[in-house]
This record gives structure tokens, C-alpha cells and sequence, in this order.
């Protein structure tokens, strides 16, 4: 369901660096996308970055789950990304969008965030999120709904390979920029391999040259992925499509 109130619509373009070598578009592509016009949208809104900087505090996010409806080829060369804010719950501050290519929704996307203490790194108050995330919300809600697995490292996974964290990974508040974890994530599958649906739960911050340990577990047409320093920084699920090279 798309918005009919105080949402943006960007248009988006595609290249032929924005493809992996199954010829479907890159999930880290699209993930930039959702961040940028996020951002974009809540600087409109007055409570963007610039905004909350002026408070002491600054968005994290919390949660991601991406869902492609149908395979995003290199046939497809722009979409119109909606996006738009939802009434804040409690601590959370959910945002949707759906992507539009000729007027049919190629993939949709939820994502939850966070407004932290820019020193403490603490979760300000549920009144102080109200005070700083207001505006007139719509009730639209896309397909893809918050309804995310929580997944705990067991005996089934088994160390997939280890990372350390490099200057490219970091974003301007210096610790890995949330879009890197669906790289993360994704490097646990083969090469030939499509994700048709991603969500992943960030729960520690990493910052330059941690050393982080990538575990998976598979289960049928699902990877299961645990990211861990000393204790589990982020969690992921992926599900692969039917077909692995990209078509149905």
C-alpha cells in the first residue's frame, strides 16, 4: 500500500556496476538507496541528521528487512523509491518503502531505527523520540512487515569466514556503516546465489580493525548468519530464491 501523506519519491537510476554476476541488482546497492532517501526525507522533515546533531543525539538503525517481489535485472534501468515515516512506538521509529519500476513494485522494505545519545550512546526516552520524530504520519503500511526473527548462534553454525574492519567500512560517525552489514551478510552465500528476502538485526556497534567472526547455518532455502566480537554484534536471514541464476 502505497502513502497518500507526508512521503518522498526519488527516482532512482541502475548501472551496470549496480549488478552482481547472477545479473540481479546488488542488495548493498539497494540498501544505499534506502538509506539515502531516508536521510533525505528526514532532513525535509526537520529531524535529519543536522537536526538531531543540534540535540546531542543521532539515528541508528536497529533493524532492516528487504523483500524483492520479483528479480531486479539489468533490464530494469530506474524504479521511483517511496518512502515514508510511521508513528513512532514506544523507542522505535519504523520507515517504509516500496519501489516502483512502470508502475509495478519491484521490492519493499521496513526499517526500524533508533535515537541514541550522540556521548552515552544511550536510547533517549520514548518522550524525547516523540519531541524530536513528529510530523503528520501516515498509516500506510508496505507488504513487508516488522515481524523479524530472533536468531541465537548454536551448534548448527559453523564459521563461515572472519572480517576486519577496514576504513571503507566506516560511516561519518566512525563505526561500520549499517549498509556493510548486508555485504556481511551476503559474503555467506555462494556466488551463485540470490537473496530474494534479507533482514538483519544490528545490535553492537563495530568500529575500525575489530575483528569479527561470520558463522551461518543453513536450512533448506535459508542462511541463517551470526556476526560476532566476543559477543553477537549482528544477526541476518537471508532467503534465496528458487532459481539461482537470477531468472524465474
Amino acid at each position: 500500500m502505497l502513502p497518500s501523506k507526508t512521503f518522498l519519491v526519488t527516482h532512482c537510476e541502475l548501472f551496470e556496476s549496480n549488478f552482481e554476476q547472477t545479473g540481479t541488482v546488488d542488495p548493498h546497492r539497494i540498501a544505499e538507496f534506502l538509506q539515502d532517501s531516508a536521510g533525505e526525507h528526514a532532513d525535509k522533515l526537520g529531524f535529519g541528521w543536522d537536526s538531531l546533531d543540534k540535540t546531542g543525539c543521532l539515528w541508528v538503525l536497529s533493524k532492516l528487512k528487504l523483500h524483492f517481489d520479483v528479480p531486479v535485472t539489468k533490464q530494469t534501468k530506474a524504479f521511483d523509491l517511496y518512502t515514508w515515516p510511521l508513528k513512532p512506538a514506544k523507542y522505535f521509529a519504523e520507515r517504509c518503502f516500496v519501489a516502483l519500476s512502470e508502475g509495478k513494485p519491484i521490492f519493499q522494505a521496513t526499517t526500524v531505527w533508533l535515537v541514541i545519545d550522540r556521548n552515552t550512546r544511550r536510547i533517549v526516552s520514548a518522550d524525547k523520540l516523540s519531541e524530536i520524530y513528529n510530523c503528520d504520519f501516515d498509516t500506510a503500511h508496505c507488504d513487508v512487515l516488522p515481524d523479524f526473527e530472533r536468531i541465537r548462534r548454536d551448534d548448527g553454525y559453523a564459521l563461515c569466514y572472519d572480517k576486519t574492519v577496514r576504513r571503507t567500512d566506516l560511516d561519518v560517525n566512525g563505526h561500520v556503516n549499517n549498509t556493510n552489514y548486508v555485504n556481511y551478510a551476503l559474503d555467506a552465500l555462494d556466488p551463485c546465489e540470490v537473496a530474494e528476502e534479507l533482514e538483519i538485526v544490528y545490535q553492537k556497534e563495530l568500529r575500525l580493525y575489530d575483528e569479527v567472526h561470520i558463522y551461518s547455518k543453513r536450512q533448506g532455502n535459508t542462511v541463517y548468519v551470526v556476526g560476532e566480537k566476543e559477543e553477537t554484534c549482528f544477526t541476518a536471514k537471508l532467503t534465496l530464491a528458487k532459481e539461482k541464476n537470477g531468472t524465474v
